[in-house]
């Protein structure tokens, strides 16, 4: 009796797992088991995703992704992480900018981009940011956050809460809590840590 028993929960199991698989394949699996809403009703899924957007001929962004969704009624691309970071790569007359993050969302219509989690950025001159937020503007070719954000240019290390910046982050405005300070192996020790004022653009 234990066997039998034994043999039916076993077959109970496994029609159990073989159903939630249908279900996951057909985009029916309820939300409760943790099935991604956004991703059952994208309009289109394509692994490893290339967008590139041009303007009178010259090359605005491109953006590459282990696996891209894309969702027609709101006008989005959205762009994840699987084993390699997002990488959006941003073109203006400044120079190049190349952003990582774990995930991104494209607006199909205006052309804007939003990275979000663990970003990192780095202009062709060297300078360098990290936030959990970063947004670019295709109509003024800047980027921007709303969040906390590090920024390091040369020997100097800034960061604050909120920033706007040219694409080659060398004009770069922070909105509020801005700290900088000159990295030792750059500056006397008189200069350390000290504090900048709010509000500041670094130039």
């Amino acid at each position: 009796m234990r066997t039998v028993r034994r043999v039916r929960i076993v077959w109970i199991a496994a029609l159990s797992i073989a159903t939630l698989f249908v279900l996951e394949l057909i985009g029916g699996l309820p939300a409760s088991f943790g099935a991604d809403k956004s991703s059952a009703t994208a309009d289109v899924k394509i692994t490893k995703f290339h967008l590139v957007e041009t303007k009178d001929g010259k090359t605005v962004w491109e953006v590459w992704g282990d696996r891209g969704e894309v969702f027609d009624k709101e006008g989005i691309a959205k762009v994840m992480k699987v084993s390699n970071p997002v990488t959006v790569m941003l073109y203006s007359d400044q120079g190049k900018l190349t952003a990582r993050s774990e995930s991104a969302t494209v607006n199909m219509r205006t052309k804007d981009i939003r990275l979000d989690r663990n970003v990192t950025a780095i202009s062709e001159q060297g300078n360098s940011l990290q936030t959990q937020s970063l947004s670019w503007s295709a109509k003024d070719r800047r980027v921007f956050t709303r969040l906390p954000v590090t920024l390091i240019k040369g020997g100097l290390t800034s960061s604050g809460v909120g920033m706007e910046a040219e694409t080659d982050l060398e004009r770069v405005r922070f909105l509020s809590r801005v700290r900088s300070h000159v990295m030792p192996e750059s500056a006397g020790s008189e200069n350390k840590g000290r504090p900048s004022s709010r509000n500041g653009v670094t130039q």
